[in-house]
């Protein structure tokens, strides 16, 4: 289609950030190695491993200085195996353990996620005042609510930011969850290949978000990596998540709307069977009316893994904007939507 031709070179034009970007994720690769090995000597964080995740890892990024997101999954005993996952009503998770050795517990045996975090953000400080990497200038580091985020800097002056989020994977569909026979067909069967392999297919965090009542021991949830598997092997979808994401962008849709990249990636994981029979440019447009549409009907957005999990809510006239644009950008042509990026990227 002749659509499809302008979208490759649009994209073509998206890619001319990807060489700092591939230059910056070997800086980070470095120091992820280098925190890695430091972990041996460490007392909880011993058999940690890292997995990749966030638009840098998913050719989703649109600017140079894109952030870093990676899952520090951590070892046994914290494995989705040694407890009994109990959602609240807001859609966080108590841990409750299995287990009777002593790890981090509240006195209703639940695992205490907020001691935890603690520990592990103290072990990061111990291991990370060792890291030393060859191009790096230094490494600042700040725990966050969720996040150890770190800041490189490099030989050059160029600095990288860097969130490691501890999580606790998850290898099978929990009860939790909307069933998995609701899921598109082809996601299903990818969830299903994931389990029989015996690879994470989501995770808890041990955060201690809000003023929520026992939020001492709440966990969020989270399917970061489930989205850039799946979005990584399709990549048409993938693409027309790019491009929405990218006119979102341009449009300064997350400053005004807080559209972020994963409420694009969600969407598409819901319609992912009906975007696999279409254009790049044709699942670009569903993907836009599909947005429009769930805002106009709901007024949110929900998260589509958990039932009536809210995972974006605007104030009333907010959304009515936000309609809009979407209504006036879907009636854009390719050669409209090129110029637009051509002008935001500078070439």
């Amino acid at each position: 289609m002749a659509e499809d031709k302008i979208v490759g070179q649009i994209l073509a034009k998206l890619d001319t950030k990807k060489p700092q970007i591939k230059q910056n994720a070997k800086v980070v690769e470095d120091v992820i190695k280098a925190l890695n090995r430091q972990f041996e000597e460490s007392n909880v964080l011993t058999k940690a491993h890292f997995m990749h995740g966030g638009s840098a890892f998913e050719s989703l990024s649109i600017n140079d200085d894109t952030d870093f997101d990676i899952i520090m999954v951590l070892p046994i005993p914290y494995v989705a195996e040694k407890f009994d996952a109990v959602p609240d009503a807001n859609n966080f998770f108590s841990l409750k353990w299995k287990i009777a050795e002593k790890m981090p517990r509240d006195s209703q045996g639940y695992l205490d996620a907020a001691t935890l975090q603690k520990q592990i953000f103290q072990e990061l400080k111990t291991c990370m005042s060792k890291v030393r990497v060859d191009g790096v200038k230094r490494i600042d580091y700040k725990p966050q609510l969720a996040a150890f985020t770190l800041t490189i800097t490099t030989t050059t002056g160029s600095t990288i930011s860097v969130d490691l989020v501890p999580q606790i994977a998850v290898k099978s569909w929990g009860p939790y969850l909307v069933p998995l026979h609701q899921l598109p067909r082809q996601l299903q069967d990818y969830v299903t290949t994931l389990e029989s392999n015996g690879t994470p297919i989501y995770f808890f965090s041990p955060a201690a978000p809000g003023n929520f009542e026992n939020k001492h021991r709440l966990c969020n949830i989270a399917f970061s990596m489930l989205e850039k598997d799946f979005l990584k092997k399709n990549i048409d979808i993938r693409d027309m998540v790019r491009l929405v994401k990218l006119v979102g962008v341009v449009l300064e849709w997350p400053q005004k709307y807080g559209l972020k990249a994963f409420h694009i990636k969600r969407l598409a994981l819901k319609f992912s069977d009906q975007l696999k029979q279409k254009s790049k440019w044709d699942g670009y447009r569903f993907l836009l009316e599909r947005l429009r549409s769930e805002l106009q009907q709901n007024k949110v957005l929900y998260g589509f893994f958990i039932r009536n999990q809210v995972i974006y809510n605007k104030k009333p006239d907010i959304v009515e904007k936000f309609c809009k644009d979407i209504s006036e950008v879907y009636f854009w042509t390719p050669s409209v939507v090129k110029d637009k990026v051509q002008q935001y990227i500078g070439c």
